[in-house]
């Protein structure tokens, strides 16, 4: 700060991650590694020009060498119009969440080797390739207006695939999002096991209909943070990208539905201030159908606390990034139905258990998604499992048609979602 104290307004953010990560190749674990990364960015305007630049924290020199880049950056950087300054300060607004395990702090090579094992012996078919990452991670965030702001937390991330032998082979895939070592091995084991096995008995779905689809938490995390996530970024708003751009106060979704921000409870990105140095608060986006807000970061203006540098899936290299507006926590109101009662109450449609890759699109909400393995229902009950089939709609449309919700949450990401059934949709096959 004191080298950039000749400057309009001046920011530097510092982040430092220590992160062990676990391999698991071939049901194998293939290799053990810690990593401990650290470096700054600054960014600083001078007459409506912007500078920035970022440096790991490795060598002596490296704080006058990020200060030089970033004034390089400004020297040939055009007026911005629409800047209006960096952070200012304000009160803490909600209580410091419970987002540091000191378990992950203390991790040892064995502690992560024992977890593998046990994740290997429960699993009866092959495992190709996993990972289990944990990582204690620590940020400052200063600026010329007074801002000065601390942040600390753990990240527990790990992504696991499985594979069965055999001339129609499945596959699984299971994912855990947190901030406590509390990731249950045995039951991930025993859940590769059954999604492989699934998929193996997988047939071709022949032709096309309309139903209803049921998304679990694996598949609907995704398809929720690219869509309604994009749909309340205030940028989007800004520039007029957003499809709710005109729609605050009115009804988007279905009365049954209800979601907030909420950075008061342990996920990846709960803090206290974001990391420009906003306060954060548990803020309402859908309430009872109705829009409620939109998120924003300082170049927004009036920023709400999303400006984000961190990743709720990767520790290192947050200092690296530019803040994005991004949810903390985007959780959907649970309702009082389990996965097995949603099923009873669907009377023709599909449950997905695996898309190839399970995402809409940002601007218009629109998919078309490879089913890799899904369950056709059928008055209530299940008669059979299919693969390569096209599932087709619209989740702003979807939620706006919501059938059922489940009680069944879990974090996925930056969201945490129940199972949940939405009519409207159309699956292709050959």
């Amino acid at each position: 700060m004191q080298a950039l104290s000749g400057y309009d307004q001046a920011e530097v953010y510092v982040s430092s991650a220590t992160v062990h990560t676990i391999y698991i190749d071939d049901s194998r674990i293939s290799n053990i590694e810690t990593k401990v990364d650290s470096g700054l960015m600054v960014r600083m305007s001078e007459d409506g020009r912007l500078g920035k630049a970022s440096v790991s924290l490795n060598r002596d020199s490296a704080v006058s060498d990020c200060v030089s880049m970033a004034r390089a950056v400004l020297r040939y950087s055009p007026v911005n119009g629409e800047f209006t300054g960096y952070a200012q300060p304000g009160q803490a607004r909600i209580a410091v969440p419970d987002v540091w395990d000191e378990r992950v702090e203390s991790v040892e090579p064995e502690d992560l080797r024992e977890i593998a094992k046990v994740l290997i012996d429960n699993c009866d078919v092959d495992i190709p390739r996993a990972q289990i990452r944990v990582s204690a991670n620590e940020g400052c965030t200063m600026n010329s207006n007074g801002v000065d702001v601390h942040h600390r937390s753990t990240l527990v991330y790990g992504h696991f695939t499985s594979m069965t032998v055999g001339d129609h082979p499945g596959e699984g895939m299971e994912t855990y999002h947190g901030t406590h070592l509390d990731l249950d091995p045995e039951w991930i084991g025993r859940e590769l096991t059954r999604k492989a096995r699934a998929a193996s008995v997988c047939r071709e779905f022949k032709g096309s209909e309309s139903l209803s689809m049921i998304l679990p938490p694996s598949e609907l995390g995704d398809m929720l943070t690219s869509s309604v996530g994009a749909a309340v970024d205030g940028e989007n708003r800004k520039y007029g990208r957003s499809m709710w751009r005109d729609s605050l106060g009115e009804r988007v979704a279905s009365e049954c539905l209800s979601i907030t921000d909420d950075p008061t409870v342990p996920a990846p990105l709960s803090c206290v201030f974001d990391d420009e140095g906003v306060p954060t608060e548990r803020r309402p986006l859908i309430e009872n159908g109705v829009l409620r807000g939109f998120l924003r970061d300082s170049f927004c203006g009036d920023s709400t606390g999303n400006g984000m540098r961190r990743s709720s899936v990767e520790a290192q290299g947050a200092y690296e990034r530019t803040p994005v507006i991004k949810p903390l926590n985007m959780v959907v109101a649970p309702g009082r139905m389990s996965r097995e009662d949603i099923v009873a109450e669907t009377d023709h449609g599909i449950l997905v258990e695996k898309f190839a890759w399970p995402e809409a699109d940002e601007l218009t909400g629109r998919f078309g998604l490879n089913v890799r393995c899904g369950y056709l229902i059928r008055r209530g009950e299940i008669v059979g499992t299919v693969n390569n089939a096209l599932l087709m709609g619209n989740m702003l449309d979807a939620v706006s048609n919501v059938e059922c919700i489940g009680d069944d949450v879990r974090q996925m990401g930056v969201v945490s979602v129940p199972t949940m059934s939405f009519s409207g949709a159309e699956l292709v096959g050959n």
